[in-house]
């Protein structure tokens, strides 16, 4: 029977006649440090009510911004319902009203990254604003209630209004001697927070973080390759989880690319031009966008067409015929090839 890190589990969730080591990606990870699980706590928590919040705290260049890329990946590839995906900075946030105007009448994942600044650079006024839209962010313009998933980062600081501090979920990147942490955290999560001051200063100072495993030996860490630890703390309880970078997990995303800034202007009347010389056409550009549309939750297709697709889902919902029984039926196969340079874009 295997040995389980029962300090490392909530008292409820500890898995029953399950190793206490898996394998990720052919990495060796302590099954309670995963970050797979946590993403799905949160889609499940997201399932039963209107809203939820997460906070990130720690200092500069601690991890934060890259764990919420990570959980905001892990959410939309397991939640059964899609969620748009959006990363706000300073100026969005100071302009919230506008932000959210912005924002499609669909179920929400929110970044805010690092809030600190609206101590130093936000009035009363604009706070009282921001708290007053957050409060109703559930009610986007133009749709019905959605699920919201809001996820703020701050190093920190009890200047942060109280309702922003507000959270359903907390991960702790970093412990400064300076920081009374526990005031705002709990007393009781105080082990947790010297494990985790402990397991940073290791991989800072070592390059690696090694989690000891009583008689089982222990179970290595490669800093920021890709990992890092953090200091996970809901409802139920506190435990230490381990997150590698998002590319890590899927090297490409396209839902999770939108995150990121364009750094210049396309022109796409030239790109449009381009595409047809390579490829023939406008049809076959047309079919390529819709088809990266539909991989971000936009379905461009005719309604006969969408209409055809929920007759094959409830096929497949009464398991009455597989998707894979209709594809060798209709002789489709997996199309493999390779974007030659010829054909790459200018």
């Amino acid at each position: 029977m295997p040995e389980y890190l029962q300090s490392n589990y909530f008292a409820s969730q500890k898995p029953v006649g399950k190793p206490s080591v898996i394998t990720w990606k052919g990495v060796r990870l302590v099954r309670s440090h995963s970050i797979t699980a946590v993403a799905k706590e949160i889609i499940n928590m997201s399932e039963n009510q209107e809203m939820v919040s997460i906070n990130a705290i720690g200092k500069q260049s601690s991890g934060k911004t890259q764990l919420f890329f990570t959980l905001a990946h892990l959410v939309h590839k397991y939640a059964k319902v899609p969620y748009q995906i959006s990363f706000f900075g300073k100026e969005e946030l100071l302009n919230l009203e506008e932000t959210v105007k912005k924002l499609k009448p669909q179920n929400q994942l929110i970044i805010f990254d690092d809030i600190a600044f609206l101590k130093a650079s936000a009035t009363n006024k604009q706070i009282d604003q921001i708290q007053q839209i957050l409060s109703v962010i559930r009610h986007l313009p133009g749709g019905e209630s959605v699920k919201i998933i809001l996820m703020k980062s701050f190093q920190y600081s009890k200047a942060i209004p109280p309702f922003l501090r507000q959270n359903d979920f907390t991960f702790l990147s970093s412990v400064d001697n300076s920081d009374d942490i526990e005031s705002m955290i709990g007393k009781k999560h105080h082990k947790k927070i010297q494990q985790l001051k402990e397991l940073r200063s290791q991989g800072s100072i070592h390059g690696k973080f090694e989690y000891k495993m009583g008689n089982q030996g222990k179970v290595t860490y490669q800093w920021q390759k890709p990992f890092l630890p953090f200091l996970y703390i809901s409802g139920i309880g506190s435990r230490i989880v381990v997150s590698p970078l998002r590319e890590w997990i899927d090297p490409i995303c396209n839902q999770c690319a939108g995150t990121t800034e364009v750094s210049e202007t396309a022109d796409v009347e030239n790109a449009i031009e381009d595409f047809k010389n390579k490829f023939g056409d406008g049809s076959v550009i047309r079919q390529a966008v819709k088809i990266k549309l539909i991989q971000q939750g936009i379905n461009c297709y005719p309604p006969r067409v969408v209409q055809a697709v929920r007759y094959i889902d409830q096929l497949q919902q009464k398991k009455i015929i597989s998707i894979e029984s209709l594809a060798n039926a209709l002789e489709l196969t997996e199309t493999r090839t390779s974007l030659y340079p010829r054909k790459q874009p200018a």
